[in-house]
């Protein structure tokens, strides 16, 4: 009776975190662990009605040895009559490229495999068979990194269409089903290799703890991690909640008001501009010092301080905003986007331009009446020279804003309007020469003529309703 109580248990588990009727992947090393997991999936995939495909990862780094891995995990599927897809990955070129270590890279690697067999398959999710041991090994490691509660929470049970349903379930009980069930599996040999942090802390920490302080301390951390991550997904609701109501997020920044950011509670705090950090798709990790870093530069309140942070992004204070966004290649040459000649503006009476934005037209029309209707006009007498541009800012622009008495560089202008640096570089401008015209979403030029021959007549029609501010 011992023996079926501890099947029915891992069945049970599996039972618990997957719906009748799911269409799974199983990621399947031919470990102990996840034979385990895939025995009992296809032991209840009549009964629960699943779909089940598994997914072994090679990732080049054994050789032969992880060769005969995937032989064992395919011949495992054929006998059992399981679609099995065996995937390979090269890490070592990953992680030179990406300069990761090469635990990293085999983990990026390996789900990003694992996500492209799911969007295959059309399946509802990635099962893998983690368990609790390994759960405290993961909260040990952030732990020792000095993370969050975000990091202590350890590995989530259901995340980003990721099950883990053996995370209450010992690396132990996994084996012991495997000797009940008969059910032969292979040994990574790399997982006794010390050069690997995890191993270390498998094999060498973890012992310590148990002899010296806890024989229990894989349940008492797993406990603890299960207990921070309730938390922690409240704090996090909460977070995302704040981000949708007050944070502007662009195609490559994210920035919110600094001192509505500074007036709420400190975890709160924390987990907003690591969420501004994380919506970029940003690689790497995001440390605790870089997040005090963040709310540091927010609130000293010094305009255009920035930090750098990892992924190729950095943070920006400016005027009372915070930004954080990906750095941008930056131009090869400073020439102008288009090039519209007056002489044949003047003939054609309309050109129509096609911008990232939208379809820019300009327009020449007779009359003594600055002309109605139009973003911004401007008189053509006093355009000075034979052609206009539309491109990004120049060193020495100038510009004459609408209703002031006269002209200023156009930094200045920025400054004194309080533009954020981003803003800046995007900015595209109509100009003549070195005097600007129009700032589209911003500001037309004035002048103090009212009454003129001819006009410049200035439009933008914008490709998504409402972008023009």
């Amino acid at each position: 009776m011992k023996e079926h109580r501890q099947i029915t248990e891992i069945l049970r588990q599996v039972q618990k975190n997957l719906p009748g009727g799911s269409k799974i992947i199983i990621a399947c090393s031919g470990g102990a662990d996840s034979l385990a997991l895939t025995d009992a999936l296809l032991l209840l995939r009549e009964k629960q009605r699943y779909q089940l495909v598994v997914c072994h990862i090679e990732h080049g780094l054994r050789g032969g040895e992880a060769l005969a891995d995937a032989g064992f995990v395919a011949e495992f599927c054929r006998v059992r009559q399981v679609a099995c897809e065996v995937l390979r990955v090269d890490v070592k070129a990953f992680a030179a490229v990406r300069k990761l270590s090469l635990e990293d890279a085999a983990r990026k690697l390996r789900y990003e495999a694992l996500f492209e067999c799911l969007e295959k398959y059309q399946s509802d999710c990635i099962v893998t068979a983690h368990h609790r041991d390994d759960q405290a090994e993961t909260l040990l490691l952030h732990l020792l990194r000095g993370s969050g509660a975000a990091g202590l929470s350890g590995m989530r049970s259901h995340n980003d269409r990721v099950v883990r349903p053996f995370l209450q379930v010992s690396r132990a009980a996994l084996e012991a089903y495997c000797a009940l069930r008969e059910l032969p599996y292979r040994t990574d040999s790399s997982n006794m290799d010390l050069h690997y942090t995890r191993n270390k802390v498998r094999h060498v920490l973890l012992p310590l703890l148990e002899q010296e302080f806890n024989p229990n301390v894989k349940q008492a951390l797993a406990q603890t991690a299960a207990s921070v991550a309730v938390d922690a997904a409240c704090l996090d609701a909460m977070a995302a909640e704040k981000f949708e109501q007050y944070v502007q997020q662009y195609d490559t920044s994210c920035c919110c008001e600094a001192a509505w950011l500074l007036a709420l509670p400190a975890a709160l705090q924390t987990r907003l501009v690591r969420l501004m950090w994380k919506k970029l798709g940003a690689e790497g990790l995001l440390t605790y010092q870089q997040t005090r870093q963040m709310l540091e530069l927010a609130s000293k309140g010094n305009s255009n301080k920035s930090i750098m942070l990892p992924g190729k992004t950095c943070a920006v204070y400016s005027y009372g905003r915070l930004t954080v966004t990906a750095l941008e290649r930056q131009a090869a040459a400073t020439e102008p986007c288009y090039a519209v000649s007056l002489a044949e503006l003047r003939q054609a009476g309309v050109l129509r331009l096609e911008l990232p934005q939208g379809i820019l037209s300009l327009g020449y029309l007779e009359g003594s009446a600055r002309p109605s209707g139009h973003a911004a006009a401007y008189p053509w007498h006093l355009l000075q020279c034979g052609q206009l541009e539309v491109r990004q800012r120049r060193e020495g622009d100038r510009f004459f804003p609408a209703g002031s008495p006269g002209s200023k560089k156009l930094k200045k202008y920025f400054n004194d309007e309080k533009v954020p640096p981003k803003q800046r570089e995007r900015q595209l401008l109509v100009a003549c020469g070195q005097q600007v015209l129009w700032l589209p979403g911003l500001r037309a030029s004035g002048w103090h003529e009212q009454d003129c021959a001819a006009w410049l007549t200035l439009d933008l029609e914008y490709l998504t309703p409402g972008d023009d501010k």
